[in-house]
């Protein structure tokens, strides 16, 4: 019965107009790939959701000629990021989490479940999917995971779920900055500059290093010489996706980042993604040597700890 629910008021919202549709479409489609390369990590909550939302995943063999390296790099970008923001929350104690534009991700309810307080912004039609997996697989007396529907660039609903929390709070974004034009981008981080002055706390972020950080990823797996093209083959993928191309050098000069994080009342700190050895679900499926690699790679400062000037 909630399934049918579920999908009953996602169809409601695919005909309320042309542009809802579109939004229905483009958000869904890059949700559920992000989601596909977490359950093709191994990590089980990744799993359990792909599993409930029982739709077809997008990109395999069939449709992508190097599915089997694209996989793996992917997979293991994205449990890097994953497992990253977990980490930094549970290590810094942050009782409370804002988790924007996480796509289908799980970690909200992973960290729901450690009984922080949770709030994802989302469209939507992310939000509908996003409630139906954490009810369904949430610890029901612990996780207290909200999915509020906001676009980045307003302000007044960004700031609206944020008056949730009481006390400091960490904002995690990941991958989602390169994707949006560059007014969008600008508004966004004004917005969390107002959170983070209001409420204190961090925002933490890969993404103005994601081209390096991703196409270093590939080299560990494949080496030097394989890895732009690997990149370029995500790259198109993800444009597929998007119907529309992805200005991937916006913002991945790091002077030019910290200048533009100035502009808007930020600052940051760079640390490594994790603080020791990480222990990944992905390794199982890497090599000796490839988890070697993974390991020096974790070392380096891919993560951003921004805060307010």
């Amino acid at each position: 019965m909630k399934k049918f629910f579920v999908t009953l008021m996602m169809f409601a919202l695919m005909i309320t107009s042309t542009a809802r549709a579109a939004e229905f479409e483009m958000v869904e489609y890059s949700a559920q790939v992000k989601l596909q390369w977490l359950s093709e990590a191994g990590i089980p909550e990744a799993k359990n959701f792909l599993k409930l939302i029982d739709r077809p995943v997008f990109f395999n063999a069939s449709n992508l000629a190097d599915f089997e390296r694209i996989k793996l790099v992917n997979s293991l970008y994205q449990e890097l990021n994953f497992a990253a923001a977990i980490e930094y929350v549970r290590q810094k104690n942050y009782s409370n989490v804002f988790d924007l534009a996480c796509s289908l991700s799980p970690r909200g309810m992973i960290l729901g479940n450690d009984g922080r307080r949770v709030v994802v912004g989302e469209l939507q039609t992310v939000c509908l999917i996003g409630d139906w997996c954490v009810e369904e697989f949430g610890d029901k007396a612990k996780v207290t995971v909200d999915y509020d529907a906001f676009w980045l660039q307003d302000g007044e609903g960004m700031m609206k779920s944020a008056d949730k929390f009481t006390g400091p709070v960490c904002i995690i974004e990941q991958g989602v900055s390169i994707y949006l034009n560059d007014q969008t981008r600008s508004q966004m981080f004004y917005n969390i500059r107002d959170v983070l002055k209001k409420h204190g706390g961090c925002l933490i972020t890969s993404d103005f290093v994601q081209k390096k950080y991703f196409t270093d990823t590939a080299a560990a797996l494949f080496g030097a010489t394989e890895a732009p093209k690997l990149y370029a083959e995500t790259k198109a993928m993800y444009e597929k996706v998007y119907d529309d191309k992805i200005a991937d050098n916006a913002l991945q000069n790091e002077q030019e980042a910290i200048a533009y994080l100035r502009e808007h009342g930020l600052r940051a700190e760079k640390i490594p993604p994790f603080s020791n050895t990480p222990k990944l679900h992905i390794f199982s499926q890497l090599t000796p040597e490839q988890i070697q690699r993974v390991n020096e790679l974790a070392t380096k400062n891919y993560l951003w700890v921004i805060t307010t000037i």
